[in-house]
């Protein structure tokens, strides 16, 4: 599978491509909000999840061996593929599946945008890379206008399951950036889905096997199972590359706080679609939203790995592992 911007166009083509990428991601993932939630008045989630990925994984491995990229698999990866299967896969499906079906969409929404700032973390703690303080300013920023668009204090006056498992998909999807971020300079995108849905996706169909065996499949509609053709392909296969491919271009702390956006968008898809109304602190908050996307973008100080930092070496790459 060949990814835009692979070739050519490093000035000015590549990053255009890398923003249209990422905006195409958030779409499909703001999308699951209102048509999971559509498909889920015929289909038990967990039953929905487990067809869905039953699927991905015969997907994953036919598009494998169709494609003609293949490297070697290195024995020393095989920790951080069966890491990267378990938090991106597993652990986040399962934790927004099971989250969004146990509390409001809007405290799973908010919770689920704090992955950007989960990836942040985890890259500077494991000393992946450093980020500037512009690229924090922008994630603060970001973060701050998701929890303002969505009226975010009033979602968390009592925590409940969902919230902890809400929360909790957006740690595992924060990891699951940062462990994929040395895989993707060795494996292309159809390789490490193929062995994220292996380790991971597997287990999520798995799991979903009893609820599936007790589904009236034949009182399932045409619109909840073009929702679930949809799901298959769209919101996990396709923005999963994507996304990989961005973090690979871009780095963590420039890719992440795309993830911003998806709330947003996921919100004004209602309006449009549900006709939910708009309120003014909702447009206040997708203006920091934007606000933090263009901070996290203006020049400044490149972020640098935490084992070279103040060692007065440097390689000509930026920290994040996107060379210019």
């Amino acid at each position: 599978m060949r990814l835009p911007g692979s070739a050519g166009g490093r000035r000015f083509g590549s990053p255009l491509r890398v923003d249209a990428a990422l905006l195409l991601v958030v779409l499909l993932w703001a999308s699951t909000f209102t048509l999971f939630k559509v498909a889920w008045r015929e289909v038990d989630p967990v039953a929905f999840t487990g067809l869905r990925f039953g699927a991905m994984v015969l997907l994953g491995l036919g598009l494998l061996a169709a494609s003609p990229s293949r490297v070697p698999l290195r024995r020393e990866d095989l920790p951080a593929l069966l890491a990267s299967g378990l938090t991106g896969y597993f652990v986040y499906q399962m934790g927004f599946i099971l989250g969004l079906d146990r509390t409001s969409a809007v405290a799973t929404a908010v919770l689920i945008a704090t992955s950007p700032i989960w990836s942040v973390l985890f890259a500077w703690a494991l000393g992946r890379e450093r980020p500037s303080r512009t690229q924090l300013a922008g994630v603060a920023a970001g973060f701050a206008g998701v929890a303002v668009f969505l009226g975010a204090w009033g979602a968390f006056g009592s925590a409940t399951w969902g919230d902890l498992l809400s929360l909790m998909a957006a740690a595992a999807f924060g990891a699951y950036g940062v462990i994929n971020q040395g895989l993707v300079r060795r494996y292309s995108g159809v390789q490490l889905m193929a062995f994220g849905l292996l380790s991971g996706g597997l287990l999520v169909a798995l799991v979903g096997v009893p609820a599936m065996v007790h589904q009236d499949w034949g009182a399932v509609s045409g619109t909840s199972w073009l929702i679930l053709a949809y799901a298959i392909v769209g919101p996990v296969y396709l923005a999963y590359v994507l996304w990989n491919w961005a973090i690979k271009r871009r780095g963590i702390a420039r890719t992440v706080v795309y993830g911003f956006f998806t709330p947003v968008v996921a919100a004004t898809l209602a309006v449009v679609w549900l006709h939910e109304p708009l309120h003014p602190e909702q447009v206040a908050g997708a203006v920091l939203v934007l606000a933090g996307l263009a901070i996290s973008r203006l020049p400044g100080r490149r972020p640098v790995p935490a084992a070279t930092a103040g060692n007065g070496r440097g390689n000509g790459r930026e920290g994040n592992g996107t060379a210019r």
